[in-house]
């Protein structure tokens, strides 16, 4: 298939011409429109370029007229620039769709050492995971000719080299009582041992303030994860989240709109439940009973931490399922 000549960009015949040679010449046609692709995809570089630079513009050469010829004048630089296979993005195309590249010898740069040294080509030494991994152990290879194997094979050993161990994503919901139990009982320990309590007793508050963590105070940017929606106070420099909330007024349950802290994991949530109580006034006559769950959770109640008149009790007597699920 003779080859398309870049001429024009907006030459509409030379896709005319591409259309109809693709019967008589499958590959040379397969080659021409990795070749369109190249010079699409370089005209897509360009452009954002050129966007993130209009930050920078004069009023005096940034006029309507002057960037309809700059387009102009970008979109047939990559037409010029595909046909060289500058890029080389069209070989790697061809390849990949099962088409033989062009002999990349012509497009590899040669050095000139010496006068008395005739220029040759650069060569490439194969790529392997313990040479990119350890510098230091980097074995001696003999050198070899550049070919054209598909991207992902040249790229896969150091991608496996540099895999780095993947935070794991905590659950947003529970399905049972269980799962919830056995997932916040090592940081229900940890707290525990903090405030020197029972850690079912704040399984079992987290329970009751987040309905066994089905009803996590949420909004468009995900979980609070705050297991005992405590409010954010003008004092709170972290993240927050607003909702509405059933608050109790001499008894009676008013709904109101609150704003509450918001956490990077249930962790962080239990640590500051724990901050909360032992930096908090009022929280200090509590703490003297913490060894005594349900005292402690009554001293917590009267000092305000909850509107509910049963609260407390409730507490209670979640934490009955909770230490027959521990």
């Amino acid at each position: 298939m003779k080859q398309i000549e870049p001429g024009f960009i907006h030459d509409l015949s030379n896709l005319d011409r591409l259309r109809a040679g693709i019967s008589e010449d499958k590959q040379g046609s397969l080659r021409e429109a990795a070749t369109q692709f190249e010079s699409i995809f370089t005209q897509m570089l360009f452009k954002s370029m050129r966007e993130a630079n209009s930050a920078f513009e004069s009023d005096l050469m940034s006029s309507n007229n002057s960037k309809f010829y700059q387009q102009m004048h970008d979109e047939q630089i990559s037409s010029q620039l595909s046909t060289t296979g500058s890029l080389g993005l069209a070989d790697m195309i061809v390849k990949q769709l099962g088409g033989e590249p062009q002999d990349l010898s012509q497009h590899q740069p040669t050095t000139d050492l010496s006068p008395q040294q005739p220029s040759q080509p650069f060569s490439i030494r194969p790529i392997n995971a313990d040479s990119v991994a350890l510098p230091t152990k980097m074995k001696s290879q003999p050198s070899a000719p550049l070919s054209a194997p598909p991207l992902l094979e040249k790229v896969a050993p150091v991608a496996a080299a540099e895999t780095l161990p993947t935070k794991q994503l905590q659950p947003t919901s529970f399905a049972s009582a269980e799962a919830f139990v056995s997932h916040m009982k090592p940081y229900a320990q940890q707290a525990a041992r903090a405030l020197g309590t029972d850690p079912a007793l704040l399984i079992a508050q987290a329970a009751l303030e987040t309905g066994w963590g089905k009803k996590v105070i949420s909004n468009t940017l995900g979980s609070s994860n705050n297991l005992f929606n405590i409010k954010a106070d003008p004092r709170w420099q972290g993240q927050k989240v607003a909702t509405k909330t059933l608050e109790f007024h001499d008894g009676i349950a008013v709904q109101e709109q609150a704003t509450f802290r918001s956490y990077d994991s249930y962790q962080h949530s239990f640590d500051d439940f724990v901050n909360f109580l032992q930096h908090n006034p009022r929280y200090s006559k509590a703490l003297t009973h913490s060894n005594q769950p349900q005292q402690f959770i009554r001293e917590i109640h009267q000092a305000g931490y909850a509107t509910d008149p049963n609260y407390s009790n409730k507490v209670l007597a979640v934490m009955k399922k909770v230490q027959s699920l521990l």
